[in-house]
């Protein structure tokens, strides 16, 4: 039931239209704001136009300002982002305008994995040993590697997204390749990196985060949280990453692991979000599950991204969007039934492994006559050009959702998926 009179501001990158009928579900008018990228001005789908606002912003005390305004010529209700980018700029607009949401201190923990680390160290939620150090330093890194008990340590821009910069290091060689990638990142303007914007560094040092790779199962967690409880909305298991890169293959329920083990892992991740600073709003927390028990990766206090939401809703009724639309407003957490047994679902994305141009991309018609297939999204065109990690994140060319009686089956379907639907690229000079 829609919730009347309801007007919320909400952060994203894109005003991408599944996401606003989600947020439109619950909101009455939703006002868009969408950082300011050069050459492009986000618009409103036409069928939303009566109750969707877009603005555009340039920095965070320019959103803050806007959002006063627009709070002052009609009240919002909620105020919250769905973008990694923009989790900050949200904290700081719902203490401007005195809204429900995180904190500014706890958003910048979230963005910041170095910080996330020390919070949870004090906290005693499980997480790899942790260190930090300047990629320009002699010898950046090489007393943390001696360090690690089996030689192999995960680096990574502290404040970096979708899984750039992040790399697995073993040998002092591979560790100064790393350093070099990590020292470009930090080098590269806008035009070259669109990323470059969430970590750009306040003075010369190229900081880095290196943690003790933990093996295992990995889960990614999506969490709603108000001050005094919590809802699970999912629980996924990511397709097996073991390095040098970790670049988004696929999520899948139903998981490998036992109840038992799933019900520990939700316990740290609800204590790892707590300890970032979670109040009210949607965590999405990622761990690891092998002999030392549910190790935390990263945490971050927004929805779960790529088609999460969308998967979440297929197996269990609830549009997680939508359910935060109304815990923002309303303070209430749904009330999300469990998985039936017979139901698996599975998105993920077709990754290309070598940056170039696309020429052409074929297959699309065939892999969505493939059987349980719900959606494909083919994303990239002819003339894009794709960067893959860890120097990029432009490596999807599709994204896709499958669902089926049983895990075996929709990962079937997914590898078929990614054997008939491929790009031509070209070098590019």
């Amino acid at each position: 039931m829609t919730v009347r009179s309801t007007r919320v501001l909400v952060l994203h990158s894109s005003a991408a239209p599944r996401l606003l009928r989600s947020l439109l579900a619950a909101a009455d008018e939703v006002v868009l704001l969408v950082p300011a990228a050069p050459g492009s001005t986000p618009t409103t789908p036409p069928a939303l136009a009566d109750r969707v606002v877009v603005h555009t912003y340039g920095s965070p005390s320019e959103a803050v300002t806007l959002a006063q305004k627009l709070h002052q010529d009609a009240p919002l209700d909620a105020a919250f982002s769905v973008w990694e980018g923009a989790v900050e700029t949200a904290a700081l607009i719902t203490e401007a305008l005195g809204l429900p949401g995180c904190a500014p201190d706890a958003a910048r923990a979230a963005r910041d994995k170095s910080l996330a680390s020390s919070r949870f160290r004090h906290a005693g939620v499980p997480h790899p040993r942790s260190w930090t150090f300047d990629a320009a330093e002699p010898d950046a890194g090489a007393e943390v590697l001696g360090q690690c008990v089996d030689g192999r340590m995960v680096v990574k821009i502290p404040r970096s997204t979708n899984s750039q910069s992040v790399m697995l290091v073993r040998t002092r060689t591979e560790l100064e390749a790393a350093m070099t990638v990590i020292r470009q990142l930090y080098r590269a303007e806008a035009s070259d990196n669109r990323l470059a914007g969430l970590y750009a560094p306040t003075d010369d040092t190229a900081t880095v985060l290196a943690q003790e790779y933990v093996s295992g199962a990995e889960l990614n967690i999506d969490l709603l949280l108000s001050e005094q409880a919590h809802a699970v909305l999912g629980v996924f298991e990511k397709y097996p990453a073991a390095g040098p890169t970790f670049g988004e293959v696929h999520s899948v329920h139903p998981v490998s692991l036992s109840p038992a083990d799933v019900a520990q892992a939700v316990d740290v991740a609800v204590r790892a979000a707590r300890a970032l600073g979670a109040t009210r709003g949607a965590a999405h927390i990622e761990l690891r599950v092998g002999d030392r028990g549910p190790v935390v990766i990263e945490g971050a206090l927004r929805p779960g991204g790529f088609l999460t939401p969308l998967a979440v809703e297929r197996l269990t009724g609830v549009d997680p969007l939508t359910a935060l639309v109304r815990l923002m407003v309303e303070g209430t957490l749904p009330q999300v039934p469990p998985a039936a047994a017979d139901r698996a679902c599975l998105y993920g994305a077709v990754n290309v492994e070598r940056p170039g141009r696309v020429v052409g991309i074929t297959g699309e018609e065939a892999a969505r006559g493939l059987p349980g297939v719900l959606l494909l999204d083919v994303i990239k065109k002819p003339g894009d050009i794709l960067v893959t990690l860890p120097e990029g994140t432009d490596y999807h060319i599709a994204a896709f959702l499958v669902e089926g009686e049983s895990r075996s089956g929709v990962e079937a379907t997914a590898e078929r998926i990614r054997s008939v639907l491929r790009a031509e690229l070209e070098e590019v000079v």
